[in-house]
């Protein structure tokens, strides 16, 4: 059974769609079945992994979605999944996904239909990564419902905090009534400018202010124009240029994140 991994933030700006599209890669490269779910109507890891007319797709995860609230049959995953040549498979997105919060509204059980549609494909990977919108709604606490761990890209800027802030109270309030077994992955610092004042003043805010609510990673994503400039070439910043800082930062929150399930796993066991 997958892991399912929710890469979310409240607010806009900080790295998620990097975030989930490189984590997917880079789970991809070391061998794990996984599948990435575009769940932003931008549809931005669509594009990042080829998309390039994605108001032209005919299934979407928003169609799928459709499917589930209908009680209809669902299409093979064969028919509609898109298989990247890293190994990630990407249920893409686009705008029509922005009429889901409206749809959603007189449905029955209404927070859990994300969970119907990936029990259906949780079977074939390792790691299902979401990659989330930036707002709160009926949409993104069926994300929350439906993952297992939350990892929070926060920029290294003031305002960054704000959108943090809200999402932990969401999360606390979701796994303590209903999900009890989400979690927190880690906070995760990108966009960084590393011995500056407003890094430093950063880290000082999220260790006193989240200091046992979310752990924080010890890997920080360094700013780089090379993560947007990838997106031009369809591409994660470790395909593109897999020495660049950012890149070898990504290899190593990677490592990170895989480390502490080891670690987990050998606490239960």
């Amino acid at each position: 059974m997958a892991k399912i991994i929710a890469v979310m933030n409240e607010k806009g700006g900080t790295g998620k769609s990097a975030t989930a599209t490189t984590l997917a890669y880079l789970l991809a490269k070391r061998g794990k079945k996984t599948a990435l779910i575009d769940f932003d109507g931008q549809g931005h890891s669509s594009i990042i992994y080829g998309v390039k007319s994605i108001n032209k797709l005919e299934i979407t995860i928003n169609t799928l979605l459709q499917k589930v609230i209908a009680d209809e049959t669902l299409p093979e995953l064969e028919s509609y999944v898109i298989k990247h040549k890293s190994g990630v498979e990407v249920i893409p997105s686009n705008s029509q996904l922005f009429t889901l919060e409206r749809n959603l509204c007189n449905v029955d059980f209404r927070e859990r239909i994300l969970s119907q549609y990936v029990d259906t494909i949780r079977e074939q990977y390792q790691y299902v990564i979401i990659d989330c919108m930036p707002q709160m709604g009926t949409p993104m606490i069926n994300v929350m419902m439906c993952a297992d761990s939350i990892v929070v890209p926060t920029q290294a800027e003031l305002l960054s905090i704000q959108g943090l802030a809200e999402l932990m109270k969401h999360y606390q309030i979701i796994q303590k009534n209903s999900n009890h077994k989400l979690k927190v992955e880690g906070i995760l610092i990108t966009m960084d400018s590393p011995h500056t004042i407003v890094s430093t003043q950063v880290m000082e805010l999220i260790e006193h202010g989240f200091a046992g609510a979310a752990p924080i990673f010890k890997t920080h994503i360094p700013r780089s124009i090379k993560v947007a400039e990838a997106v031009l070439y369809h591409k994660t910043i470790c395909e593109f240029m897999p020495k660049n800082p950012a890149a070898v930062a990504y290899e190593k929150f990677t490592d990170e994140l895989l480390d502490g399930e080891e670690m987990e796993v050998c606490a239960v066991g």
